[in-house]
């Protein structure tokens, strides 16, 4: 959340815009989404073999299930390198300014499963990163030390990851430091290195075309820290004991799938998540893709965050013709407070959630988004993405009602300027990416981002611009 300061409340991450927020949306809303990182991978049945004599008919054998298939604890054991050279520079016109320059590195060891009914494994990742340019200023774009200063510091390692884990048929439970993939806790991973999730995890592929999940977790060891913190809430910046998560996604047809979820965040809030996305024709001609997406937050126990009673959603449309698309996204919040969610994460399906999120009360957004996939115009690699968002409509009274006292702990949240916040907003963006698709550093891609922002006087969200250069190098060792 804090990742730089303001003369008021924060801004989600000096950008929220992670490196393919964008081609991931449009993916969203065109094809199945893909696994989360700790789903069991789909059986195996490249061997099945069916012999028909003639005149019969044969049935095929059912596949083996992916514990079924195991060839062991280190037969199917993995090590990968990802490397990763980020570049930022950001300018908020006569207060910040912010330039960054940091090499990061995972070593990622995945293991397989011991073989038998029931399969036991374990992940281990070391992560480490060299400052190249940054000093003060430059928040979790460097490194941040325990009391929040470090950022003079050279370079900085720690374990990223390690968790053990175990296998039933098609489900996976895991437990230790790890990320997970869901509407609440999707790591906000737009820094050299992820952050990463300490808790348990559940991730089911058991029945035919569904995925069921859950998981509840305690800690998080954020952008640009060495070590492990409490759970926050971005906006708010609450503490979080625990995040409890359950829900699923149905793939009722090749191109459509509903999604249920729910969470509870211990004595803050209680939200609910629904998603239903749907795509039919032929990019040579039109393919057009939908998606819809909501959330409903309502405080709960000690209401440590005060009391929260609102909903959240967008509506996004969009137009495929060969190697162009266009999408246009809609978004409204239906309430007093600001739309929050569980810092360091990108737990804001929205549509419109771009530089910056459109999630104050009562705020509605529009944005329209230009996409080309190089794929269908002979270069394959290359993508890009521009858009536009206009938000308008924000009105904090009531939340500047509540936080009137300058000690309120919300007080900066909504008050802007000695007003509650209130305004319009408007940004532009522009994301090439480019993925080398043979030779020796195959896989490695290079993303530009380029954003610029403007508010209205008592909007939260000021002016800025900000640029970054990603560079993305995968290796895999065996």
């Amino acid at each position: 959340m804090q990742d730089h300061p303001t003369p008021s409340r924060t801004r989600k991450s000096g950008g929220t815009v992670r490196f393919d927020f964008a081609l991931a949306l449009a993916a969203s809303i065109s094809a199945a989404p893909a696994h989360a990182a700790n789903e069991p991978a789909p059986p195996d049945t490249s061997n099945a073999i069916v012999v028909a004599e003639a005149g019969q008919t044969v049935v095929p054998p059912e596949p083996l299930s992916s514990q079924a298939s195991s060839k062991g604890l280190i037969a199917d054991s993995h090590l990968n390198l990802q490397w990763r050279n980020y570049t930022d520079y950001f300018q908020a016109p006569d207060t910040i300014y912010r330039h960054a320059w940091v090499q990061g590195v995972q070593a990622n060891f995945e293991s397989g499963y011991t073989r038998g009914p029931v399969g036991f494994g374990f992940d281990a990742s070391l992560f480490g990163a060299l400052k190249l340019d940054g000093g003060n200023g430059a928040g979790n774009m460097v490194h941040v030390g325990k009391d929040g200063g470090g950022s003079g510091q050279l370079a900085w390692a720690y374990p990223g990851l390690y968790d053990i884990k175990g296998r039933i048929s098609e489900t996976v439970v895991k437990y230790g430091l790890q990320t997970v993939t869901n509407p609440f806790l999707e790591p906000h991973d737009n820094r050299a290195l992820p952050p990463t999730f300490l808790g348990a995890s559940l991730v089911s592929n058991e029945f035919a075309h569904a995925t069921l999940e859950g998981g509840s977790f305690t800690k998080v060891d954020a952008r640009g820290h060495t070590n492990l913190s409490n759970l926050t809430t971005s906006y708010g910046g609450t503490r979080i004991d625990r995040v409890t998560y359950f829900g699923g996604s149905w793939r009722y047809a090749p191109n459509g799938e509903l999604a249920l979820y729910a969470d509870q965040a211990d004595n803050v809030w209680r939200q609910y998540y629904g998603s239903l996305s749907h795509s039919f024709g032929d990019p040579r001609s039109i393919k057009w893709s939908g998606l819809a997406n909501v959330y409903s937050t309502h405080d709960t126990g000690a209401a440590r965050q005060g009391k929260i009673d609102s909903n959240a959603y967008s509506l996004a449309i969009s137009a495929q013709h060969g190697p162009h698309a266009l999408l246009l996204g809609y978004q409204q919040v239906l309430g007093e407070q600001f739309f929050d969610y569980v810092n360091e994460t990108n737990g804001i399906y929205l549509s419109n959630s771009l530089d910056v999120d459109y999630n104050a009360p009562h705020e509605q957004s529009l944005q329209l988004r230009y996409s080309f996939d190089g794929k269908y115009a002979g270069l394959p690699g290359f993508k890009a993405m521009l858009w536009g968002a206009y938000g308008w409509g924000a009105n904090g009274a009531a939340g500047a009602a509540a936080n009137a006292s300058t000690d309120a702990p919300l007080h900066d949240l909504y008050w802007k300027h000695g007003q509650p916040v209130h305004g319009h907003h408007h940004e532009f963006g522009l994301i090439p990416s480019y993925t080398l698709q043979g030779g020796r550093f195959k896989d490695t891609k290079l993303t530009f981002i380029a954003m610029w922002h403007n508010g209205s006087y008592y909007y939260p969200d000021g002016n800025n611009m900000e640029y970054r250069l990603v560079v993305n190098v995968p290796v895999k060792v065996f």
